[in-house]
């Protein structure tokens, strides 16, 4: 389990939110909320079709070499909510 305390890039208010999130390698299922972060910055998402789980389960995602991969990073910090004090009105 991680547990942390972080603002969400898509909250104007940048309030920190308690997450407590399953480890990256427990699968993300279609319904289900998770929190991910690129470039340092935290953002929460409903998983909704089999293309994002797919690719939001791909933790062990191999790094190209002979690329700048930009997805690389992102990927291995996808983590499933198991509870959290933020509450998604969109």
């Amino acid at each position: 389990m991680k547990k942390f305390k972080t603002s969400l890039a898509n909250d104007d208010s940048k309030i920190e939110y308690n997450f407590e999130c399953y480890e990256n390698t427990v699968p993300i299922e279609i319904g289900d909320m998770y929190i991910f972060f690129f470039c340092g910055i935290a953002d929460v998402q409903v998983c909704d079709s089999e293309h994002v789980k797919l690719e939001i389960n791909e933790h062990n995602r191999p790094l190209k070499e002979d690329v700048i991969d930009m997805v690389y990073g992102f990927w291995r910090q996808c983590y499933k909510i198991k509870s959290t004090n933020y509450v998604n009105n969109d």
